[in-house]
């Protein structure tokens, strides 16, 4: 598991640890309940070794798939819009300088 994520699940666990104490009036012990919490994590993460695999591939191959504003613009063809575009500018600024303003 990424760090990130297991930092995540183990912020998760505390905050629920936390709620669950808090419901009880105390009467829960708030770090036995964490380590057993934790403990549980650590079996659950095993179990799901072959899913997150998945999932961490899946999430590279849409990241390697992701392009950029400009690099998908310039593979569908972007010489027409800009030929047209550049051409507008040359004839407003030839506007421009012929009416004087």
């Amino acid at each position: 598991m990424r760090t990130s994520h297991r930092t995540q699940a183990e912020e998760l666990l505390a905050r629920a640890v936390e709620e669950e104490v808090r419901r009880s009036g105390g009467r829960t012990d708030g770090q036995v309940l964490l380590s057993r919490a934790r403990g549980e994590l650590d079996g659950l993460l095993r179990t799901a070794e072959e899913e997150y695999a998945a999932y961490e591939a899946a999430v590279a191959a849409a990241e390697a798939e992701r392009q950029s504003f400009g690099r998908r613009y310039a593979r569908e063809g972007a010489g027409t819009p800009l030929l047209v575009a550049g051409v507008a500018a040359a004839a407003a600024c030839a506007a421009d300088l012929a009416f004087g303003t």
